[in-house]
């Protein structure tokens, strides 16, 4: 770009260019060689001479005002140029300077991503450990419960047992003294018919004793061998354990 600017700088025209132009055609027209007038009559020389001397100095004016427009049209095309130079170089600049803006840009994107990364990283690690915290508790608290639990259903357990086996001491205690009465009652039954019996006995038996005691003879020696010798009363083994 920078290259291309001498070029362009180059083709400008002065601006007096047609203004010279201009002049020359009417110096040309003015020139001695003019055709003579009508009536034949050489021009005047004091006309010529008045007439050149103007034509010379505008010639003279024309080139000092050529060289003013040249000398402007120079400065202004070095004007331009070195406005384009600066332009470029400011465009070349706002580049390199947008470049360095992206480039820390993008400095502080990838800085702020680790640092929101790390954040993240930090917070999910206080995550898992209050996580990891909380778990520890609800298992404290649920083995806590399971014990609890445990030991209420063992002392309901223990109780249920403790009363069914109440239950069936007081079933068996009865049934123990409902049996301990049935034999009580029979052996009652069976000591009040063995009264009977004796009793009877002894009525029957009453003459014989009589006799045995009142006339003790040889007589009555084969009666004696063969009484029976006295024995002791029967008892029940319930009745002979208790006092």
């Amino acid at each position: 770009h920078s290259s291309a600017e001498p070029e362009r700088c180059h083709t400008h025209m002065a601006p007096g260019a047609s203004t010279g132009a201009l002049l020359h055609r009417l110096l040309h027209r003015l020139s001695p060689s003019a055709p003579a007038r009508c009536d034949g009559a050489p021009p005047a020389p004091t006309a010529a001479s008045e007439l050149e001397g103007k034509v010379t100095h505008l010639m003279e004016l024309l080139k000092a005002h050529e060289s003013r427009d040249a000398e402007a049209s120079r400065l202004q095309q070095a004007l331009q140029c070195q406005e384009e130079a600066d332009a470029a170089k400011l465009v070349e600049l706002m580049r390199r300077q947008e470049a360095a803006s992206a480039a820390a840009v993008e400095e502080a994107k990838a800085a702020i991503e680790a640092q929101l990364v790390e954040r993240f990283r930090e917070e999910q690690a206080a995550a898992a450990e209050a996580h990891s915290a909380q778990l520890q508790q609800l298992s404290a608290e649920h083995s806590t419960q399971l014990q609890q639990a445990a030991a209420l259903l063992e002392a309901q357990a223990r109780e249920k047992f403790e009363t069914a086996v109440a239950h069936e001491r007081v079933i068996a205690r009865e049934a123990q003294e409902q049996a301990v009465l049935a034999e009580r009652l029979a052996y009652l039954s069976a000591l009040k018919q063995l009264e009977l019996d004796v009793d009877v006995l002894t009525r029957v038996l009453a003459p014989t004793v009589y006799l045995m005691q009142s006339f003790p003879t040889s007589l009555c020696l084969p009666l004696r061998a063969r009484r029976l010798p006295p024995r002791a009363p029967a008892r029940h083994p319930f009745c002979a354990a208790t006092p």
